[in-house]
């Protein structure tokens, strides 16, 4: 019995003393050394542990974008990277990406033809002139100042008396 007591006076005056330890000068202290805990082994397999799964699962969450989204063509499709894309994919890409290039390569060139008839004392020495010309008519397109002027599919301008019968017709109007 007198030993019982002396073990609980002990495990208590070490509580004590922890205690009085972290309180005075939080200097590390180790926790005093408790019993070990039992290791005991269970002959379950790992792959049967791994394979828990909650007893209700919706299969709306295994599905890929792909198989939700149909297939679109263009902007509207899902956006993939270079290594995704299959060769036809790579292909229309960089086709769209020439074809861009050309048209904006067209319409300064159409730019500078235009530019040249309203300026034609410009010339070719200029180039600052010139960017900055072609600057200020794309910038009163934007704003809706110059129009494009409709092609008359009948150029049927053989004489000028039907010239001007058409320029007339179009007063007219």
């Amino acid at each position: 019995e007198e030993d019982k007591v002396k073990n609980e006076m002990k495990a208590l005056f070490a509580n004590l003393c922890s205690q009085l330890d972290a309180l005075s000068n939080y200097h590390f202290a180790p926790r005093p050394v408790a019993d070990e805990a039992e290791i005991r082994t269970v002959a379950t397999p790992a792959i049967a542990m791994e394979e828990a799964l909650p007893l209700h699962v919706s299969d709306a969450r295994g599905v890929a974008p792909e198989e939700v989204y149909a297939a679109k063509q263009g902007r509207g499709s899902i956006i993939r990277g270079e290594s995704e894309m299959d060769q036809t994919e790579r292909k229309r890409l960089r086709n769209a990406k020439k074809g861009a290039r050309r048209k904006a390569r067209k319409a300064k060139l159409a730019d500078e033809k235009l530019i040249s008839k309203l300026q034609p004392g410009l010339g070719l020495n200029n180039p600052y002139e010139k960017r900055k010309l072609r600057e200020e008519l794309q910038m009163a397109r934007a704003s809706g100042k110059v129009t494009e002027g409709e092609i008359d599919a009948n150029k049927d301008y053989t004489t000028s008396t039907k010239f001007f019968q058409r320029m007339q017709e179009n007063v007219a109007k």
